[in-house]
């Protein structure tokens, strides 16, 4: 069969097409990992925000990039960093807040994007405590974890509402120390993030008052590590990240499943989940705003006196580009 010029011309252009929609398909996935296995301890929350580390570890993603991941359970992101600093982890998770409060005296610390951002912050009170709206708080004992995100959105709560941390008695305790204060009657309210809230509901009953904590503003749930881990392991930070960007797609084509996945591994009540689960978006991404959030949070402690800096640090040296840059490089919105 012979074929006209223009026919040929047809076939060798839908040749290209094909080639080039194949190449394009196949660019999109990571090469099959092929080379030693790195260890590494991840202190992670233990919790529905830190979601996208316990799907990686159970969909394998860890194991398909080479890494051997020991994740120790926490049940605050603040614990988990204190992990972290103390050399019991390499890599934690925890709220932005939390790195914002180590800032000023650990400047080796260092961010590798996001997991989630989620709204999950709230005040729960006992009505028998004679608080009907926020401004009954005034002289009353209210439970949060310091250094926490529940205590820059317990400072702003309070500012929102004509008050000050300085018109309450704040008592710095562990989220579920907080359920058992407040449940048992010995502090008056408590300030604290999901399933905490939930649990404490329950318990309360009719006896129970809450509002929102973070006025529509969500948090950002990171990654941070020391900068002498990164220094030592860039490639197994890359492969790290790596495999939360694989949890990440899992979640967006399974949700379901992954839904289900977290309600078993952390025993939460269905009606729990279903209710918590669109309160986050679980991404991996270094976003402009959270550098803007991170700011803010510094001019709080800085104007609370909750740190002896006067200055607030420049965030941009706290994040690390290169391993997102490498693996997902439109996830990066920083501007430098």
């Amino acid at each position: 069969m012979t074929f006209t010029r223009a026919q040929k011309m047809f076939i060798g252009i839908a040749i290209i097409v094909v080639i080039a929609i194949s190449v394009g398909g196949c660019s999109q996935q990571p090469e099959e990992y092929t080379g030693p296995v790195d260890k590494l301890t991840l202190a992670a929350y233990a919790g529905d925000t830190g979601a996208l580390v316990y799907i990686a570890q159970e969909q394998g993603y860890f194991v398909d990039n080479g890494l051997d991941v020991i994740i120790k359970d926490y049940e605050a992101g603040k614990l988990a960093a204190d992990a972290l600093l103390a050399g019991e982890a390499d890599i934690c998770t925890s709220a932005g807040f939390v790195l914002v409060s180590n800032s000023f005296e650990h400047d080796d610390l260092r961010i590798l994007g996001t997991v989630a951002s989620a709204e999950t912050v709230e005040l729960v009170t006992r009505k028998d405590s004679g608080i009907n709206q926020p401004s009954d708080l005034k002289g009353k004992k209210i439970g949060v974890t310091k250094k926490s995100t529940g205590e820059f959105f317990l400072g702003t709560f309070l500012i929102f509402n004509g008050l000050s941390v300085r018109d309450v008695e704040v008592v710095d305790l562990t989220p579920s120390e907080i359920v058992d204060a407040v449940a048992n009657g010995e502090i008056d309210a408590g300030f604290t993030w999901e399933p905490n809230i939930f649990e404490v509901k329950s318990r309360l009953g009719a006896n129970a008052i809450s509002w929102p904590g973070q006025s529509g503003q969500h948090f950002y749930f990171i990654l941070i590590t020391k900068e002498k881990f990164i220094e030592e392991n860039p490639q197994v930070i890359e492969r790290f990240c790596q495999a939360l960007i694989q949890a990440e797609e899992f979640m967006k084509e399974n949700g379901a499943e992954a839904r289900e996945f977290i309600r078993n591994k952390f025993d939460y009540e269905s009606s729990y989940i279903d209710y918590i689960w669109p309160k986050h978006d679980f991404l991996v991404v270094l976003p402009q705003a959270l550098i803007v959030a991170m700011e803010d949070q510094a001019r709080w402690r800085i104007d609370n006196n909750l740190t002896d800096a006067t200055r607030v640090p420049n965030y941009l040296d706290y994040i690390y580009l290169d391993a997102l840059e490498e693996v997902k490089p439109e996830a990066v919105g920083i501007i430098r």
